[in-house]
């Protein structure tokens, strides 16, 4: 029950401060809108900067929860590495899985980046853990890994700057297939 209402606290808090800005919602706005007490919020959070930190996170695990499905899938590695790849570089261009973020991005950038950026650094761990998996049962080659870490990290990145690029759907499509099929290549050991 208390995560449930912690969870819907949060929620709420997201909610108002992608439509009012969080400098425009106040502890009242929160409690009003959850149906719930001032003081029930203050059982969970001190004040509205770790309300804000837990919507800070929860919106990064959202970023993160379908690239950790892909990861636990049941099949080879190489496929998961290049799904995940593929629906990492696709992400900001799916309209419903960036809405969120574009509507927090009207009122502060700086909100946005802290969200990417925290889903990165999760991201790079399972990535990180998928290439470690793919050395350790033979199918990928240590050396290209280890070389692949950084160099996919900047590419990533590079990429996710130019994701509002006007690129249609199918050549979109072909430049992200390109670059998985570059990596997955070059990292996997010829048999």
């Amino acid at each position: 029950m208390a995560s449930k209402t912690r969870e819907r606290l949060i929620e709420t808090a997201r909610q108002l401060f992608t439509n009012k800005g969080v400098a425009h919602t106040t502890m009242n706005d929160i409690a009003n809108a959850s149906a719930k007490g001032r003081r029930t919020i203050y059982t969970y959070f001190k004040n509205k900067r770790e309300i804000y930190n837990a919507v800070i996170e929860a919106e990064s695990e959202r970023l993160v929860e379908s690239m950790r499905t892909i990861a636990s899938a049941g099949m080879p590695v190489e496929q998961r590495l290049a799904m995940f790849m593929r629906a990492r570089l696709e992400r900001y261009y799916a309209p419903a899985a960036s809405a969120s973020l574009k509507a927090w991005m009207k009122f502060d950038r700086k909100r946005v980046e802290r969200i990417r950026y925290m889903a990165l650094q999760k991201e790079g761990r399972i990535f990180v853990r998928l290439l470690a998996e793919g050395v350790r049962d033979g199918v990928f080659r240590r050396d290209r890994c280890k070389l692949l870490g950084g160099f996919l990290t900047v590419s990533e990145t590079v990429h996710d700057a130019h994701a509002l690029v006007n690129y249609d759907d199918n050549t979109r499509k072909n430049v992200i297939d390109d670059f998985v099929e570059f990596v997955i290549t070059d990292i996997t050991v010829d048999k």
